[in-house]
């Protein structure tokens, strides 16, 4: 058997909602989150591969989707600072349409080039990519990581090798909220993507 990384993006929050850049802000799930976080945990709870670990981003929103997940499972989720999602600085708290009309040549380059005072795509790669890379992973092991869209979209171009600027422009591996993407690894640094930015648990909580 190979081991199992399962990536989640955490709940709905309220700057979601509105359209707003969050960043390292802590902001909580909202009531929509927290539903949808109950949804995500249902379906890991009845995967064919039990998950055997939780780990987290600190900030609120990962951490309160990673114990609605953690608790049917019996398990504790670890948070972890490393996690977060990419800094972008001086835009914390603004709008998509405030950041492109103060900065349009910086909102168009973003994330491949960092917001003033934040991160790149690249950095923050590689933050998170020392987290999968510190994990102990039993070949029958299924460890779930729930983290942050940006920092989800990093994380798999590092690990698979995809162009970070043309990841970006195609939207590729774009995470809804709770939406994830499973991970197999058949030996150091092989890894394969199983499950790629699926929500199907979200359609079938509404039909």
């Amino acid at each position: 058997m190979t081991a199992l990384v399962t990536l989640v993006r955490h709940g709905r929050t309220a700057h979601n909602a509105a359209g707003r850049f969050q960043g390292w802000a802590d902001v909580p799930l909202d009531e929509h989150g927290r539903t949808q976080a109950q949804s995500v945990a249902r379906r890991l709870a009845s995967h064919a591969t039990r998950p055997t670990q939780v780990l987290s981003s600190d900030l609120q929103r990962a951490a309160q989707t990673a114990h609605a997940i953690a608790a049917p499972l019996g398990l504790t989720p670890h948070p972890t600072p490393a996690l977060r999602e990419i800094h972008i600085g001086a835009w914390e708290g603004l709008t998509f349409a405030e950041i492109e009309a103060r900065d349009p040549a910086g909102f168009q380059a973003w994330p491949v080039r960092g917001a003033p005072q934040g991160e790149s795509l690249h950095e923050v790669g590689t933050r998170v990519r020392g987290v999968l890379d510190r994990l102990t992973l039993n070949s029958d092991g299924h460890v779930v990581i729930v983290t942050h869209g940006v920092a989800i979209t990093a994380l798999l171009c590092d690990v698979l090798g995809w162009d970070p600027q043309d990841t970006w422009r195609a939207r590729r591996g774009l995470h809804d909220n709770t939406a994830l993407t499973t991970l197999q690894r058949h030996g150091p640094g092989e890894w394969t993507c199983d499950v790629l930015a699926c929500a199907e648990h979200l359609t079938l909580t509404l039909s």
